[in-house]
């Protein structure tokens, strides 16, 4: 397989695999004024790495943030807009949003509603970042402890994937984006799947594969669905119940990733998946294996699950106040729309914390 693939996909470049910054340094020189968003472990970490891949490239401006899902909020937006501003950064200029999920959707969204909307660029640093969040056009902060709850759909300019920003992440950043790669390949990549069924992330040492092939696996079904109103929703899969369980330890002041919550979410929803759609039980059991392998079980109770029901309640794919989940029909295959009742979201919490396998 290629360790570096270039896409051009209508108005957006990608630029993906090994490289992938050095490859893109002279559609990046053709932009007359280029800033940066970053945060503090961005700022120690990565940027040296960035300056010495592209020493030549001229920065106009560094705009730096606090890191953290708790920071991804309004507060923040106005001191980036006021950072911004007193930088002189008009509607000629180009924000490149430099760092992991959070980066790249406060980013977007900071870029689509200053002065009306100017261009920008995702250099995503984290693996959640290059298989998922900085791919899509979704962007967006969190509103009353509700997880992206204000935000909208805005295309970038470029997304440059360098799996060399991936040697200064934590153990814990990896195991968060393995998440997402596993999602990958349970919904639509019966292939991917199987190249990381029952594997621990930290065992895996074709990353640069698994990265192109996920990236490819994401850009092609944004293709098909931009807005989000068909195919697009099965990304959802684990997030429904995901979020919720996110947004139930965030309000709690209690620190879990991303990754963390939708391991759980999946695990819920692949549970789900066999009693709503007959999902068979032994590829429930190679699921919850896999997660279970490179995830601990979350340590809420049964107390706490009416509070997660509530805040399911929020979700942006509540239709007419019913869930509409997206599920399993077997391995490699999702399908989207599937109302489930309260009564049957409960018992799949209660599934989880019961550290079951199967039905």
């Amino acid at each position: 397989m290629k360790t570096l693939i270039n896409i051009d996909n209508g108005e957006i470049s990608y630029y993906i695999g090994e490289n992938a910054l050095k490859s893109s340094e002279k559609k990046l020189d053709k932009f007359p004024k280029l800033f940066l968003l970053i945060d503090e472990n961005i700022d120690k970490f990565c940027l040296p790495v960035f300056k010495e891949i592209l020493p030549g490239l001229k920065i106009s401006g560094v705009v730096k943030i606090e890191s953290g899902e708790e920071n991804k909020n309004i507060n923040t937006c106005i001191e980036i807009w006021e950072k911004l501003t007193q930088l002189g950064v008009d509607r000629d200029s180009v924000l490149i949003n430099f760092g992991g999920g959070v980066i790249s959707d406060i980013g977007g969204f900071i870029a689509a509603t200053y002065k009306r909307g100017i261009k920008f660029i995702n250099i995503p640093t984290t693996l959640i970042g290059q298989i998922d969040a900085a791919i899509g056009g979704k962007t967006g902060v969190d509103f009353m402890g509700f997880k992206n709850q204000v935000g909208l759909f805005i295309d970038p300019e470029m997304v440059v994937i360098d799996p060399v920003f991936l040697n200064t992440l934590d153990k814990v950043y990896w195991q968060s984006g393995f998440a997402e790669l596993l999602k990958y390949g349970l919904i639509m990549d019966i292939d991917l799947w199987k190249m990381i069924e029952s594997k621990r992330c930290s065992d895996i040492d074709n990353w640069n594969q698994l990265i192109i092939k996920a990236a490819k696996d994401k850009i092609d079904i944004v293709r098909y669905d931009t807005r989000e109103k068909g195919i697009r929703k099965i990304l959802n899969f684990g997030h429904t119940i995901g979020h919720a369980i996110e947004t139930f330890y965030l309000k709690q002041n209690r620190t879990i990733t991303h990754g963390q919550a939708i391991a759980a979410g999946m695990i819920c929803e692949s549970w789900l998946s066999s009693q709503r759609i007959d999902l068979e039980c032994h590829p429930q059991g190679q699921i919850c294996d896999t997660i279970d392998l490179n995830f601990e079980r979350l340590d809420f109770t049964e107390e706490n699950i009416p509070e997660i029901l509530q805040l399911m309640k929020q979700d942006k794919k509540i239709r007419e106040g019913e869930f509409k989940f997206s599920l399993l029909r077997r391995l490699g295959k999702a399908i989207h729309d599937v109302k489930v009742e309260d009564n049957l979201v409960i018992k799949s919490l209660k599934f989880y914390i019961n550290k079951s396998k199967c039905n």
